[in-house]
């Protein structure tokens, strides 16, 4: 990742040239699927390059890797701070040539705002090995990139420097990769139902659309009930990106366990096709599924509260409302006891499913908090009814940035639901 400024010791160095590149034959297109979706970073970094150190340090870091173009390219969004700090942000946009068979990796950070020339190579026998000559604190040297993948779930990058073209190396730099479950593309499905019908769909969803979903790779985050209408089944479930949702959803709404259930399911409702698709604000503000859920027959109700806030927002402030909500709102529902652990915003992708609606033509951020119980959460009510800060200043505030009321569905947990309890 070669940044023009390093924010420990100078690590990165300033890309002037393109170096020797590996030839390669095979079609690459797919060479990256194994990154794409949602990373944990263990980071392992040499604090002084070239100097003769032994001398590391470790910090965490998070990463959301998109594709693009059906695999002929991805995105990632890199987010760490180091130990000293300091708080990185980086970019990284890789980019298949068919006809030279290579890819290029072009990066940038937060701390310069530009994209870097690119580093090129191509994949063998399952590793990838990327190149460019740099100069480094006035030396020349080449850099190189290695990629490597552990299964599904695992994948290294490495970083290594040369100040004699090549004949020797030294590795500075080490990202151990951990897939975390998050998703980058939500639905968050709210269902209509008729009455007295909400206990038979549940029973329903959670023997027979849990795991059979999931088989397809769209988990189902949590399942619902808003103790607010009787009537409403609230959702939500999760893909890796848009190319993956296309082919879950044909794979389940194809297969047999939809095709046998889908009469019973269909007539406990009244609508289906209020969903919003959504995205992490943030590569660390999605749904985190470490948590297991209940094992199939649980008939026991996790405790606990979830509430979901919607802003639906004019399409003028939308993109710079994210920093309103860090800097402003968040810190106020933090101090009132509604912390945000999920964080969203529309993703306006096409929709890859037209059988299934979605929302459209509107711009929402949603944000979810849990609370121990009930009464938790009408202490929360309570504090931000008597924040003076708040009902002066960033409610109105808030407000104006709005194109429609704010909508606060309060929801309880299934028996085959997470709860996402701390």
């Amino acid at each position: 990742m070669a940044l023009a400024t390093g924010p420990v010791g100078g690590l990165y160095p300033t890309m002037t040239a393109t170096a020797a590149i590996p030839v390669d034959t095979h079609d690459g297109t797919h060479d990256f699927d194994f990154l794409h979706g949602a990373w944990r970073i263990r980071n392992r970094k040499l604090r002084a390059p070239l100097a003769g150190s032994s001398d590391w340090y470790e910090f965490e870091g998070r990463a959301v890797e998109r594709p693009l173009w059906d695999g002929q390219g991805n995105l990632e969004e890199y987010e760490a701070t180091l130990p000293d700090g300091v708080h990185l942000r980086g970019l990284a946009l890789r980019l298949y040539n068919p006809v030279a068979k290579q890819w290029t990796i072009n990066w940038s950070s937060s701390t310069t705002g530009t994209l870097d020339p690119p580093m090129t190579g191509v994949f063998s026998d399952g590793v990838g090995s990327f190149y460019s000559h740099e100069d480094y604190k006035g030396r020349p040297i080449v850099v190189r990139f290695l990629w490597t993948s552990s299964g599904r779930d695992a994948a290294r990058w490495e970083q290594a420097f040369s100040a004699d073209d090549g004949a020797s190396w030294e590795t500075n730099w080490v990202m151990d990769f951990t897939r975390t479950g998050a998703c980058e593309v939500v639905e968050l499905r709210h269902y209509v139902l008729h009455p007295g019908q909400r206990d038979t769909l549940i029973a329903l969803f959670d023997r027979e659309f849990v795991e059979t979903q999931d088989a397809t790779g769209m988990p189902v985050i949590a399942q619902f009930r808003d103790i607010d209408r009787p009537n409403v089944f609230t959702w939500l479930r999760g893909f890796s990106g848009m190319p993956m949702r296309a082919a879950s959803l044909a794979a389940f709404y194809d297969g047999p366990v939809w095709q046998t259930h889908k009469h019973s399911a269909n007539a406990t409702m009244i609508s289906s096709d209020d969903v919003r698709l959504l995205r992490p604000v943030r590569p660390d503000s999605g749904f985190v599924l470490d948590e297991a859920r209940p094992a199939p027959g649980s008939t026991d109700v996790p405790a606990g509260l979830i509430v979901a806030t919607i802003y639906t927002l004019s399409p003028e402030v939308a993109a710079g409302f994210p920093a309103l909500f860090d800097q402003r709102i968040a810190p106020r529902m933090a101090a009132s006891g509604a912390v945000p652990f999920a964080i969203f915003e529309t993703d306006a992708s096409a929709n890859t499913f037209p059988r299934l609606p979605v929302r459209e033509g509107e711009r929402a951020f949603v944000w979810f908090a849990r609370f121990a119980d009930l009464a938790s959460y009408d202490r929360h009510v309570a504090a931000m009814a008597n924040d003076a800060s708040w009902s002066d200043e960033i409610q109105p505030m808030l407000e104006q940035q709005l194109s429609a009321p704010v909508e606060i569905w309060r929801l309880t947990p299934t028996s085959r639901s997470r709860s996402f309890a701390t």
